[in-house]
């Protein structure tokens, strides 16, 4: 999607964020349909409202992975649909909206004790289909979104599917570890049902930081922690003995999701150079008393779904 400047004389819109080229950090400016590197003279498309600012080498890296996550939502009835989170009782996956729904209402509220009300710049990173980044500039934030995901039924260009308001989301082709936007743009990074997909999580979290401002704020939920990390191994490894019969193709470990350890995040997050606060767990009476239930039930703990949230330090 890069290449020499073509396409001349096309309509320009600007965008309050700072995007950057992949491949040289240097700042790109509207040109046509796409942003133009003047330093390269390098242009990336812009396509149904996405930036397609992955390099072509990275896509291509990700592609096998991204297919199977595309082909796995499929088939689980997983999409973009009007309306998200707010589905009707007897849809399939009501349940699982209602409880995600409840958690960005949290969410949001701690965000808000930390930030003011606002408006914020925000960056959804992972950020889907960007039902949470609607809700955000529904609540009057300015609001950037980044996935490797640009699926017109569930990624970066299904949106308007969710709310035809999405069409004024800046939206970028681009992933968490090597995000290409200018040092301290945001208020506030929203990883939602994402940080669990990082290869390597401080890699990623010291990326997070540094786009985030002075005093900015991350906040992650539905990524699923656990206490063990040979019970999120053998998580990961049912789910993947699940698809291998399905799909019959071979499964690459690297290519999974992964999971968060709760034990190590706080240490992990200092290194990265943010102070985490962790809220909603279970109390550790209710803790051991689903962990005995779990145990007998399944030989392993089930994940937990607390809600990260941390303040850049520094």
């Amino acid at each position: 999607m890069s290449g020499e400047t073509r396409a001349t004389g096309l309509a320009e819109t600007a965008s309050w964020v700072g995007w950057c080229c992949s491949y040289c950090a240097a700042p790109l400016e509207a040109h046509g349909y796409g942003l133009l590197c003047r330093a390269e003279g390098r242009w990336f498309a812009t396509q149904d409202g996405v930036h397609r600012l992955l390099t072509e080498e990275r896509r291509r890296e990700l592609l096998p992975a991204v297919e199977l996550y595309q082909r796995v939502r499929r088939d689980e009835g997983w999409r973009a649909e009007p309306g998200l989170p707010d589905l009707a009782p007897e849809h399939p996956h009501a349940h699982a909206w209602r409880s995600r729904a409840a958690r960005f209402l949290r969410a949001r509220a701690l965000a808000a004790a930390r930030l003011g009300p606002g408006p914020w710049r925000v960056l959804d990173v992972g950020a889907g289909c960007c039902w949470t980044a609607i809700g955000l500039l529904e609540d009057g934030h300015r609001v950037a979104a980044v996935d490797v995901n640009v699926d017109a039924e569930d990624g970066l260009r299904g949106a308007e599917r969710v709310n035809p308001r999405a069409a004024a989301l800046d939206r970028a082709e681009a992933e968490m570890e090597a995000l290409p936007v200018e040092p301290a743009s945001f208020d506030l990074v929203l990883a939602a049902a994402s940080l669990h997909y990082a290869a390597h999580l401080i890699r990623t979290l010291v990326e997070l930081r540094r786009v985030t401002r002075r005093g900015g704020v991350l906040l992650a939920f539905d990524s699923p922690v656990f206490r063990r990390r040979q019970d999120g191994e053998a998580t990961v490894a049912h789910r993947m003995r699940a698809q291998a019969r399905r799909y019959s193709v071979p499964l690459d470990r690297d290519g999974q999701p992964g999971y968060l350890v709760g034990d190590e995040l706080p240490g992990l997050f200092r290194t990265a150079g943010w102070s985490l606060e962790v809220h909603d767990g279970p109390g550790r009476v209710r803790q051991w008393s689903r962990d005995l239930r779990e145990l007998l039930g399944h030989g392993r703990r089930a994940a937990r779904f607390p809600i990260l949230l941390a303040r850049r330090d520094g």
